[in-house]
């Protein structure tokens, strides 16, 4: 169970910095949302807090995608692969910050994805939390 909850949070963490990093590239070189057929976005993050501010475009969710999504999980799969010491504390870290994303999407505009995203925060977590009380030597190998 052990070598399969260090597998799922390998998968979860490349699959997530991956996805993030790509979809906050995106939005930054084409902020109206168009490489990826995002239009439609815009009328709804123009009804959140702060539109006026924030979400003219899709540019600051494409820097909070970068931060948020992207960084800390590319930063968990690299950790992870290395067998850090603190690799665990990270992956925590990164499904926080996932659980915390999606909770907001779910707030201000609910889709299927979102709830399946935040399944995954939440399984990441009890893992992370899971594997990290774990002592260094029994640590799983893959």
């Amino acid at each position: 169970m052990q070598k399969a909850a260090r597998n799922f949070l390998i998968v979860v963490s490349v699959v997530n910095g991956v996805a993030g990093l790509v979809c906050g590239v995106l939005f930054l070189i084409s902020s109206d949302g168009g490489l990826m057929g995002f239009e439609a976005l815009l009328p709804v993050v123009a009804k959140l807090p702060l539109a006026d501010i924030f979400f003219r475009d899709l540019m600051w969710i494409g820097i909070a995608m970068l931060l948020v999504l992207g960084i800390p999980n590319l930063a968990a799969s690299a950790m992870l692969l290395r067998r850090s010491e603190k690799q665990y504390v990270v992956t925590l870290a990164a499904a926080i910050l996932l659980i915390v994303w999606c909770s907001f999407e779910l707030i201000f505009m609910f889709n299927v994805a979102a709830v399946g995203y935040l399944a995954v925060g939440v399984i990441s977590a009890f893992a992370s939390v899971r594997l990290r009380g774990l002592p260094p030597h029994s640590n799983p190998v893959t």
